[in-house]
C-alpha cells in the first residue's frame, strides 16, 4: 500500500492538468517534450488539495507556483552544426551534445518516467500515480522544478537539433542544385565544342575536296599547254605528253589504313 498523502496534480494556470496527460506519461519522447513545453510556456502550478495543518494557504500556493520565468534561464549548450546523425533513434546523444546533465540529486525526466512506469503503480489511476510520484519526490527533497527544467532543457535541445538538421538539408540541397547546374553547363559546353569541331571537320573535308577538283582542272589545262608545245616537234602519236581525260574528276584515293601505312 502507498502512504496516504494530500491529493496532488500538476496543472497550468489555464487549468490543464498534467496528471491527466502528464509530461512523464508513457508516450513518444518528442510528443512528451512538446506537451511539457506548452505547459511551461503557460506557467506551471503544483496544486495540493490538502494543505498541511498550520501552513498558510497563500504561502503553500506561492511555493508551488512555477511561472514561465522560472525556466527562462534554462538553455542547453548552443550547437552550430550537430555531429549526431539525423537518423538517430536514441536522443541521448543529442542531449549529451547539448551538455544536458542530470541534477545532482539524480532525478530528471527519465527517472520520473521510470517511477511512473513502476509495476507497483501500474494498476493505479493516473492521478494516484502522479500523487505517489510527487510524494516520493518530496520525501527525497527533490524540487519538482528541477524535473520540469530537465524536461525543458531536453525539449530545447531537440528543437535546436531539428533546426540544425534542417539547415544541413537546406545547405545540401543548395549545394546539390549548384553542382547539378554546373554539370549541366559543362555538358552543354562540351556538346557545343564537339558540335563545332564536327562542323569544322566537315568544312575542312569539303574545302579539301573542292580544292582537289580545281587542281585537276588546272592540271588538265597545263597538260594541254605542254602537249601543244611539244606537238610542234613530235609527230602526233609519238607525243610523250599525256593528257588527262575530260569529264568529272575522279575522287581522290582514300587514305591508307594504319596497318598499311
Amino acid at each position: 500500500m502507498l502512504p496516504r498523502t494530500g491529493g496532488a496534480s500538476l496543472t497550468s494556470p489555464g487549468g490543464i492538468a498534467t496528471s491527466h496527460r502528464s509530461p512523464f506519461h508513457q508516450e513518444p519522447q518528442v510528443r512528451v517534450m512538446s506537451k511539457l513545453k506548452e505547459l511551461v510556456n503557460r506557467g506551471v502550478r503544483l496544486i495540493v488539495t490538502e494543505t498541511p495543518e498550520g501552513a498558510p494557504a497563500a504561502a503553500a500556493s506561492s511555493e508551488r507556483e512555477l511561472p514561465p520565468e522560472a525556466f527562462a534561464e534554462a538553455e542547453p549548450r548552443a550547437v552550430g552544426r550537430s555531429q549526431v546523425s539525423a537518423d538517430v533513434e536514441d536522443f541521448s546523444a543529442v542531449y549529451e551534445e547539448a551538455g544536458i546533465e542530470l541534477p545532482l540529486h539524480g532525478y530528471g525526466v527519465d527517472k520520473v518516467s521510470e517511477m511512473l512506469q513502476s509495476k507497483h503503480l501500474q494498476t493505479l489511476g493516473r492521478e494516484v500515480r502522479a500523487t505517489a510520484v510527487l510524494a516520493a519526490l518530496e520525501a527525497a527533497q527533490v524540487p519538482v522544478k528541477d524535473v520540469l527544467q530537465d524536461g525543458v532543457l531536453r525539449d530545447k535541445a531537440l528543437d535546436a537539433f531539428e533546426a540544425a538538421k534542417q539547415r544541413e538539408v537546406q545547405e545540401l540541397r543548395a549545394d546539390s542544385e549548384r553542382r547539378i547546374q554546373a554539370i549541366k553547363d559543362e555538358m552543354e559546353a562540351f556538346l557545343k565544342a564537339k558540335n563545332a569541331e564536327l562542323e569544322s571537320l566537315k568544312r575542312a573535308a569539303e574545302a579539301a575536296g573542292e580544292a582537289f577538283v580545281k587542281l585537276q582542272a588546272r592540271k588538265r589545262r597545263e597538260e594541254e599547254r605542254l602537249f601543244d608545245v611539244v606537238a610542234h616537234f613530235v609527230a602526233g602519236a609519238e607525243n610523250p605528253i599525256t593528257k588527262s581525260a575530260g569529264g568529272p574528276a575522279p575522287s581522290p584515293p582514300p587514305p591508307p589504313k594504319p596497318d598499311q601505312a
